[in-house]
């Protein structure tokens, strides 16, 4: 089952990168070091545009430049890029508590990454274990936000993912000095959480950088197979042009720990069902 690209031109498909593969461990979503090669021949055959890679710890392969340059190699050979970048291990070490040493370094070699591929967005978490709640994470935040923005918005859109109020979300984005700085929302999420998809289209039409494609069940559900009767993705579809500034669908979807493929291609089939639709 090959995805159908809509207003291909202007938006690129990807999928996060594990989606392809088993699970490393128990773990759900970490990088599939035993596999990443294989997933990249896998999304050609998806007709994926390029991957969301992920960065789950400091011992990443993309952050050597011997295997970078080989990654970007075999990758233009398959005609996949590396779409865009998120730093899944901030989830662990929230961005007002990682230790600004390791902070600089990540910068430090995402930078040598931009100077190698052009790396359409890059997403920092703030949700969940990583969310702030108290003033002073606040401000460390805004002042660690501001810290990136200023070192890779020349190359890349700088967005975050959370899970806030959107009235906080409001607030944060109005901030003078994150004037750049946009959202990566997930839809399957916001469905979760309990949100209005409608809200966040309306709030921030111009703000939404990314897209993560997931389903889940409401009031905290678990992920699933993207289904045909998704309200989410019929509305996100239906305001898609107000989206000026949307770089990417990235697929996070649900995977079984054997039937992975299989689980890929029927959410590319049901994904397909809704977009062909008029």
């Amino acid at each position: 089952m090959k995805l159908i690209k809509k207003n291909s031109k202007k938006i690129k498909y990807s999928f996060v990168m594990g989606r392809l593969s088993q699970k490393i461990g128990d773990k759900y979503q970490h990088f599939p070091i035993d596999n990443f090669q294989d997933e990249i021949i896998s999304a050609k055959k998806f007709n994926f545009d390029g991957v969301e890679w992920i960065i789950s710890d400091y011992s990443n392969p993309i952050f050597n430049n011997i295997y970078l340059k080989d990654i970007v190699k075999k990758m233009k050979k398959k005609k996949i890029i590396i779409n865009s970048i998120y730093l899944d291990l901030i989830m662990h070490e929230p961005l007002h508590r990682i230790s600004f040493k390791n902070l600089e370094w990540i910068i430090k070699k995402i930078q040598n990454i931009q100077n190698l591929v052009n790396i359409n967005r890059i997403t920092f978490p703030i949700e969940e274990n990583s969310r702030f709640n108290f003033y002073y994470e606040k401000n460390i935040v805004i002042k660690r936000l501001h810290f990136i923005i200023k070192n890779l918005s020349k190359k890349s859109k700088i967005s975050i993912e959370t899970d806030m109020s959107l009235n906080n979300l409001d607030k944060l984005l109005k901030i003078n000095s994150l004037k750049k700085l946009g959202l990566l929302i997930d839809i399957g999420n916001i469905r979760a959480n309990g949100y209005d998809i409608e809200e966040y289209l309306k709030k921030f039409p111009n703000k939404i950088f990314g897209v993560h494609i997931k389903y889940r069940d409401r009031f905290f559900g678990k992920s699933k197979i993207l289904p045909r009767n998704f309200y989410e993705l019929n509305i996100l579809k239906k305001n898609l042009v107000k989206l000026k500034e949307l770089n990417d669908f990235t697929f996070q979807t649900y995977r079984s720990q054997k039937n992975f493929i299989a689980d890929m291609k029927k959410t590319i089939k049901n994904f397909n069902a809704i977009f062909s639709k008029k």
